[in-house]
C-alpha cells in the first residue's frame, strides 16, 4: 500500500515516493501520461518523485498490485 495513502501539499512542493516493499511497483497517475514511473524505474528501494505546479486533486494507483479505484491507490492534494 501507499504510506500514507493521501498527503497534502502546497504547489512548488517535491513529493517523494520510495519502494520499500519486496516487489516491484509503479506509481501511475490517473490522468493517463501527465507523471508517473513504470516498475523498470521503481524496483525495490528505488525512489521516485514529482513536483506539483498546480493545485488539485491528483489521484495515482499501482497497476501491479491494483486498478484505478483498488488495490495499491493514492491522492495528492496540492493548495495553493
Amino acid at each position: 500500500s501507499f504510506r500514507p495513502q493521501r498527503v497534502e501539499v502546497r504547489v512548488g512542493d517535491e513529493v517523494v515516493w520510495e519502494n520499500r516493499g519486496r516487489n516491484e511497483h509503479n506509481v501511475l497517475s490517473i490522468e493517463a501520461g501527465a507523471w508517473g514511473v513504470e516498475v523498470a524505474e521503481f524496483g525495490r528501494g528505488a525512489t521516485f518523485s514529482h513536483v506539483f505546479s498546480e493545485p488539485g486533486e491528483y489521484r495515482y494507483f499501482c497497476s501491479t498490485h491494483g486498478n484505478e479505484e483498488v488495490g495499491m491507490v493514492g491522492t495528492v492534494i496540492v493548495t495553493e
